[in-house]
Parts: structure tokens; sequence; C-alpha cells
């Protein structure tokens, strides 16, 4: 019989998330990974496999909606869910085609084990291994620490390679569960944590979240526009602006995202929900699960500051948020009620995170700033049509950047998303060649970029 438990704060906040998404874009939930698997047997792929399920609970767990909340089920042993695959394999791209084949393929929210592979051989000898998790029950990092794993598992040698440092050998004992943070999360010893998340949280309703952006039911389709600055370039000077001023890259990316909103909402004050990884304290580290929240920071942007002083003003105020990124979110929600925040819709992750920032470092190669690939802008024919009404995820994937932009157009059209796309680059150069210039300077800034930075002529946005 499986064990039932609580779900963690990462766990909930995840299951809350990917409710409100309307059925058929629940695939949105999913995150791919390939696996070279050349030069394995099948036999020891099949064992590190079996080890790694053995090892880490997220893949032997299913949720239930049940009563007020949702609850996992921990089972002890379950089937591999992969598809074994013998073809000739002649296209050197083929696993790409099979990555967005499975990555396409929604996860029922209840009962569903919520990962799933495609193991492709040829004349039996391993080629890759093509895997699809839900949200639900990891994050990115988890994913990496999997694969990690596996090729120390594969390796023969039973212990990690200098690539993953702080990585657990596959011979030692398990990591945590996430059924055993959810019961750390309901001890008396969490209480101070919770507070202050709730104090965090009271202090962001009464200075107002971002009121000028509408938001959705749960479920419901509105009209989104998608844009998606590409650059090789951009990366790499994000990181020499955090080193030049004491920051990280993602402050620094936020930072002029926050301004492009404030003058385009007419503010000087906006809520930016941030992408907290929740893995600071030592026994987190090495969990495999969803522990991802989204923590909202209210930020001033003053145009009569200077660009360093705006930098270091987002970098410290997100700082500060991070120290609350796990709670309870249905206990926020409540907090939120107290206050006189109610949705009329009843959807609260849209309510309480109208406006948000992730920034993810795919993988561990650096972007080179002296990269002169040209930029590109393109709009998303078909945007993801519901939830926030504005929100910012950046990739840094093989040294290349992605910042995608996702807009209401009745609160900022198709004009007014470019024009932030470009602050953003503009106001990273400017942070390295003037930091003393006024913030307001940007929004009436009349310097050329670099086609590596941002290109000339611009896309048409879809009718």
């Amino acid at each position: 019989m499986p064990v039932e438990s609580p779900l963690s704060h990462g766990q909930l906040f995840s299951w809350r998330e990917i409710e409100r998404y309307p059925e058929d874009w629940l695939a949105e939930a999913n995150l791919p990974a390939t696996w070279d698997l050349r030069g394995l047997s099948m036999g020891r792929v099949r064992a590190a496999l079996e080890r790694l399920v053995e090892r880490h609970e997220a893949l032997r767990t299913t949720y239930e909606p049940g009563g007020i909340r949702p609850v996992q089920h921990v089972h002890e042993d379950v089937e591999l869910p992969i598809e074994w695959i013998d073809r000739i394999v002649t296209d050197p791209s083929e696993h790409e085609r099979t990555k967005a084949e499975l990555v396409a393929l929604p996860f029922a929210m209840a009962g569903d084990l919520n990962w799933r592979g495609r193991l492709v051989s040829s004349g039996g000898a391993p080629m890759y291994l093509s895997l699809t998790f839900s949200h639900l029950i990891v994050d990115l990092w988890s994913i990496h620490h999997l694969q990690d794993e596996f090729k120390a598992l594969t390796s023969g040698t039973g212990r990690p390679g200098t690539t993953a440092p702080a990585l657990l050998s596959p011979s030692s004992p398990p990591p945590p569960p996430p059924r055993e943070l959810a019961r750390r999360q309901r001890e008396a010893a969490w209480r101070p944590r919770q507070e202050g998340a709730e104090r965090h949280w009271r202090n962001v309703l009464a200075e107002g979240l971002t009121d000028a952006l509408p938001t959705l039911p749960a479920g419901v389709k509105g009209e989104r526009l998608e844009l998606t600055l590409h650059s090789r370039r951009l990366g790499g000077l994000a990181a020499e602006a955090a080193r030049a001023h004491g920051v990280t890259a993602p402050a620094v990316v936020m930072a002029f995202v926050a301004a492009g909103l404030a003058r385009h909402l007419g503010t000087d004050r906006v809520t930016m929900s941030l992408m907290s990884s929740n893995r600071f304290a030592p026994e987190d580290q090495h969990l495999v699960g969803t522990m991802n929240q989204l923590v909202p920071v209210v930020t001033e942007v003053d145009p009569r500051a200077t660009l360093a002083e705006h930098i270091r003003r987002l970098h410290w105020a997100g700082a500060r948020a991070y120290r609350h990124g796990s709670y309870d979110l249905d206990r926020i929600a409540e907090v939120a009620e107290a206050a006189g925040s109610v949705p009329e819709h009843g959807c609260w992750v849209n309510h309480l995170f109208r406006a948000w920032f992730n920034y993810i470092q795919v993988d561990r190669k650096p972007s080179d700033p002296a990269d002169q690939t040209p930029a590109e802008l393109a709009w998303t024919p078909l945007a993801q049509p519901y939830g926030q009404a504005f929100r910012v995820r950046v990739e840094v994937r093989g040294g290349r950047t992605g910042v995608l932009m996702l807009a209401d157009p009745e609160v900022l059209p198709a004009p007014a998303m470019v024009d932030i796309m470009r602050m953003i680059p503009l106001g990273m150069q400017l942070a390295l060649t003037d930091p003393g210039r006024a913030l307001k300077d940007l929004w009436g800034a009349g310097e050329e970029l670099p086609p590596a930075l941002f290109p000339s002529r611009l896309p048409e946005p879809p009718r």
C-alpha cells in the first residue's frame, strides 16, 4: 500500500499553479530532458534507472485531490514508465523530435506518476533516453541532479563527477524525500519561518499589488502577446554588469524589466514576483522534488536614481524577499482574504502573482560578452492565453540567452513590449559604460544597440 502524506509547500504551490491551466494547455507544466546513452549497455542503463527510482520518492509519487487539500501517495515500487524502442537511427537530430513529441503530452494531475520516457536503441545498443517530467513532482534543479546521478551510476564508479561538486554519492543514503520536508514544515520549529512569510505578505498587500494588471479566473483564456529576444552576448553582458555592481545577473535583468513595466504603467512602484529555488538550507540542497515558489517583492522605481542605485535597490529588495520564498500558499490566501484582498474570480495564483520574473541557468556553459552573433527578436504565433497579465522568463542555455515576455495587449500593447525588451540590453550596456546616468534617461535614450544585443529590424506582431 502507498504511504499517504500532505504536500510540501513547493508541491502545493505547483499543484495550485497547474490546476489553473486550461485543460488543453496542461502540457505547459512539462519539463524535458535527453540523456546520451551511447557506449552503455542496456543492462547498465536499466539498473541505473531502477536505482534512481529506488533512491528518489518523487519518481514513485502520485497525487490525489483529497478533501480540502491534495495529498501525495508514495509507492514502494513502480514499473519504469519508459517505452523501449529499437530502430536504426540515421538522423542526428532525431532526439529533438522525440523530445518534442513527449513534452507535448500532458499528464493527469491525479493518479499518474507524472514522468515518462522513451529509450531508443539501435541494434540493441542504447542511443538516447528522452524524458518528460511534470513540474508537479520535480523542478529543473532536480532533473540536473538526476542526470548527474545517472551518469555516476552508469560510469561504474558510483561517485559523482567533478561537474557536480555538491552531489551526493549514489552509493550514499538518499536525501530526505519531499514528504519528510512536508513533515518538517508542519512542526513547531518551522513556525517562525511561516510567520515571517506571513508578515512579508502583509507588507506586500499593504503596499499594493500591481493593480493595473488584470487577472483571469482559473482555466479561462484571454488574449496575450508573447515576444522573445535571443542573444548570445546578452547573458555575458548581464554577468559583467553584475560583477561591476556587486549583484547577481538575474538582478540586473530584473531591474530593467521593472523599470520598463513601471514606465508603461505610469507608476513609481511595481510588485514583481520572483521565482525562488528554496534550496538555501543545507538539508534541502539535494532533495529531488518540486521546490520552486514565487515570492513577491515591492520595488520602487525612481526615475531620478542612477542606474547603479536602481540595480542595487532591486538586488537587495529581491534578496530580502527570497528569505520568505517557502510558505503555505493556502495559508497566504487566507492572510490575503483577511486583508481584504479577495479576487472576484477565486483564482488566488493569478490574483497574488500578477507580474513575475524568473531567470534560469539551464546548463553550466557561460555566455560570452564578446560574441557578435546577431540577436533575434520574434513574436510567438500562439501565445499562452491564460494566467498573469505580465511575466518575463529568462533562460540561459548553451551560452545563448532567451528573454521571453508575455503580456495582456490591453495593458501593454506590442510597441510597449518592444520598448521594454529594448530597454533590457540598453540598460545593461549603460550600467557598464555610464552607471551614473539617471534611470529616466533610458526612456528617451537614442543610443544605438549593437546587432548582437538587439536587431535593427523589428518583426510585425501577430494580428
